[in-house]
């Protein structure tokens, strides 16, 4: 595998203190890029993008939905990719666990790799959400992904009460309050609003 040149995990890992991260988070985030860095010349996991806009965007942007993962709960994140947001907030609650979908073979592989390398409480499975045999997780997560991908089969995946957390647009989040079927959409800002909202759909509890 070809290395992309990247940030050293001790660069990473001062970047986020100085951000506020506490130390132990900021070196196993750190970890994460290092690897994201490494796979990156052999594995599109960038969208042609500087990697080093991470920390700013996508970091921050996926530790905002950790209000909504509680300490222990069963995470499904939906079209993984590069593994944002689910692996920086696996992370961050040591005490959940994650099933990560990804159907493409590389960032499979990659995902893979990132879970054990990082020690994460998460599967990783070569799946679309359609595909998806399992249910009744308390929070699911999607970032990149239409509403069409995966709304028609949140009412299964996502157990009652439970939450989905998609990262889109202001319209999207506004279109997706006006089309589902129970609860009630709320759209919360990121850290750039070129980078969109968070739309958070609390699911009836009934």
């Amino acid at each position: 595998m070809k290395a992309r040149r990247g940030l050293s995990r001790a660069s990473w890992a001062a970047r986020l203190a100085a951000h506020g991260l506490a130390p132990d988070l900021a070196d196993r985030l750190a970890r994460y890029l290092e690897l994201l860095g490494q796979w990156g010349g052999a594995v599109d996991l960038f969208g042609g993008a500087d990697p080093k806009r991470l920390l700013a965007g996508l970091v921050r942007d996926a530790l905002a939905a950790l209000p909504y993962l509680g300490e222990t709960d069963v995470l499904i994140d939906i079209g993984s990719g590069n593994g944002f947001p689910a692996v920086p907030l696996l992370l961050a609650r040591p005490g959940a666990r994650g099933v990560l979908l990804e159907p493409r073979e590389r960032r499979w592989a990659f995902l893979k790799e990132a879970v054990r390398e990082l020690g994460l409480a998460a599967e990783v499975r070569r799946e679309r959400a359609a595909d998806h045999a399992g249910g009744g997780y308390d929070v699911a997560t999607v970032r990149g992904l239409a509403a069409e991908a995966w709304l028609p089969q949140a009412p299964r995946l996502v157990t009652a009460g439970g939450c989905v957390l998609w990262w889109t647009s202001a319209a999207n989040a506004a279109t997706l309050a006006a089309e589902v079927p129970e609860g009630r959409v709320l759209p919360l800002p990121l850290s750039d609003p070129a980078h969109g909202v968070l739309a958070v759909w609390r699911r009836c509890s009934t």
